[in-house]
């Protein structure tokens, strides 16, 4: 149980250094990503899910 205690803030900690290397639309598109409600957080998901899964099928049609 210790030993995953110090893993996790381990981890927190190379988030926090992640989140120094990011680009201003980075930041900026997180946060208005927060500014959403639940339900259109959800919607963006899908809509990145989709676009990740097939990229040029979903820009041509």
């Amino acid at each position: 149980m210790l030993d995953r205690k110090k893993n996790d803030q381990i981890n927190l900690e190379q988030a926090g250094s992640d989140i120094a290397v990011l680009t201003e639309i980075e930041r900026r598109l997180i946060d208005l990503y927060r500014r959403l409600s639940r339900v259109e957080q959800q919607q963006v998901r899908r809509v990145a899910e989709i676009l990740a899964i097939n990229p040029k099928e979903n820009a041509e049609g």
